[in-house]
């Protein structure tokens, strides 16, 4: 992690703590009862709309708009690494696919590399029997160790 982001996971650790502090002080001074007055729709020509009354807690209320800012400050802490986390995946996909890709080309690249080594060297591009013909040489040639026909074994 670099030095930016661990002062921005700070800085901003540091604020969702000063707001949890603060929310829970705010939480504690609202402890009373308010009434609240809701717009519910229903099937009624004349009144759609029907206005019924409820008594909350304020702590509560406030809990749940505390709730889902802190959902929100926490996604918004994340964003940042994820979004590097994607782009590092991608720059690594990117580079695989480069070298799948160079793997894939390779017969086709040693081919060419072959003919220009070949055209460098002046010497015929085809295939040649190195194996095949040193046996034949080997056969045409006589060996030494055959005892030739008539000699004798043993005397100068």
């Amino acid at each position: 992690m670099s030095l930016l982001g661990k002062v921005y996971l700070g800085v901003s650790l540091a604020l969702l703590l000063i707001g949890v502090a603060w929310s829970s002080n705010t939480l504690q001074a609202n402890a009373a009862w308010v009434e609240i007055v809701l717009a519910v729709p229903r099937l009624d020509v004349l009144e759609p709309l029907a206005r019924v009354r409820y008594e909350v807690n304020l702590a509560v209320l406030l809990a749940g708009w505390v709730t889902a800012v802190g959902i929100i400050a926490v996604l918004a802490i994340r964003a940042p690494f994820r979004i590097r986390a994607a782009a590092v995946s991608q720059r690594r996909i990117r580079e695989l696919e480069r070298e799948v890709l160079e793997l894939r080309t390779l017969p086709l690249r040693q081919h060419e590399e072959d003919e220009i080594l070949a055209a460098e060297a002046h010497v015929d591009a085809g295939t040649r029997k190195v194996m095949t013909e040193q046996f034949a040489r080997e056969g045409r040639a006589a060996p030494e160790d055959e005892p030739v026909p008539g000699a004798r074994k043993g005397r100068p």
